[in-house]
């Protein structure tokens, strides 16, 4: 069995920090949520991992990924193009897929245990969960406990059983996508081809995932998945070095990084060759590589790689690679994409 895992799309709700590189490799917990991902498929014992590309500077996904063989697996790149639906992005594995396998959106984070994937019965299988905002979602309409109907983010309230981005499929679904037409959104919508199987006959399976689960497409949600995550499966670990410093709980500090005259609270995550001076980091944070924080206090934030932060005191923001935030003497909420600098 093969995994797909799709890597395309715009990310325009975490703009500006897609503009210069896509979203599934922001990290989270100190891993891109496309790599939490990947090893949660690699666990299920599913080696053979298929990786779809979009426009979105797609040579960063393949520099990251490479073959796969230092996550333990092994990865085939195919080539989207321009975002033209789910469907079409799962139609273009057609060719080096075989009998049945898993397509997994690679921006969300869905902790199952994937192995059942194995074995579904009928032609397609989907996780669901409840959710407040089914206007955001593709929805499933249940019945007598089978689905009967699938819509693509309705306008009218009809289900709130929303699809998590978990999909098991057989090859039929290919035939059932050669007859789709666009939507009202001009896309390849997949609740229409799982929608086209229902209309032949075909039994879709389900489960109804309960828990947490995150589609990280907004700023909130990167952060609340990084703080699932570091809740999670963050255990103390501190390979750095820690010079007149405190570092309560569950804090990952990386090799290389440097703290100094510091308070670390977990569970907090500190990147390789980063340094903390004269600061404060405090829970469900995590901070990149090569970063440096000097006379700063930091909660419940990302901070991605080589991102200078210097007399700030931040909370709920979202810091992109390569950014620089100077000064300020009040808490501030931030979202900055990637070679910025800001002087508050």
């Amino acid at each position: 069995m093969e995994a797909v895992i799709l890597h395309g799309g715009q990310g325009t709700r975490l703009r500006p920090l897609t503009h210069t590189g896509p979203k599934q490799l922001i990290k989270v917990a100190g891993k891109p949520v496309s790599q939490w991902v990947l090893e949660q498929i690699r666990d299920a014992g599913i080696k053979d991992v298929i990786i779809i590309l979009g426009d979105n500077t797609p040579t960063r996904v393949v520099d990251y990924y490479g073959d796969g063989s230092r996550f333990g697996v092994r990865i085939t790149y195919v080539y989207q193009g321009k975002a033209r639906g789910l469907a079409d992005a799962v139609y273009k594995v057609k060719d080096v897929v075989s009998d049945r396998f898993l397509v997994y959106l690679g921006d969300n984070v869905v902790p199952y245990d994937l192995s059942k994937f194995s074995s579904f019965k009928g032609s397609a299988s989907i996780l669901l969960a409840k959710v407040d905002n089914p206007n955001r979602f593709g929805v499933a309409v249940i019945k007598d406990g089978r689905i009967i109907k699938l819509v693509e983010k309705p306008k009218e309230p009809i289900s709130d059983l929303a699809l998590v981005g978990v999909y098991g499929f057989t090859r039929e679904i290919f035939d059932v996508i050669e007859s789709l037409k666009p939507s009202w959104r001009g896309e390849l919508e997949i609740t229409d081809a799982l929608q086209g199987l229902i209309d032949r006959g075909r039994e879709v399976d389900y489960e109804i995932v309960q828990g947490w689960w995150k589609d990280t497409g907004t700023p909130r949600d990167i952060l609340e998945a990084n703080a699932f995550l570091l809740d999670r499966y963050a255990e103390r670990k501190v390979e750095g070095v820690i010079e007149n410093s405190t570092i309560d709980g569950r804090v990952i500090i990386e090799k290389g990084a440097v703290i100094k005259n510091s308070v670390v609270r977990g569970p907090t995550y500190v990147g390789r060759d980063t340094k903390i001076v004269n600061s404060y980091v405090g829970p469900f944070t995590s901070v990149g590589e090569q970063s440096e924080i000097t006379d700063s206090e930091i909660e419940y934030s990302v901070i991605l790689d080589r991102v200078k932060i210097r007399g700030v005191t931040l909370m709920d923001s979202l810091i992109g690679n390569n950014a620089t935030v100077e000064k300020g003497g009040r808490w501030q909420k931030l979202i900055i994409g990637e070679n910025s600098s800001v002087i508050l």
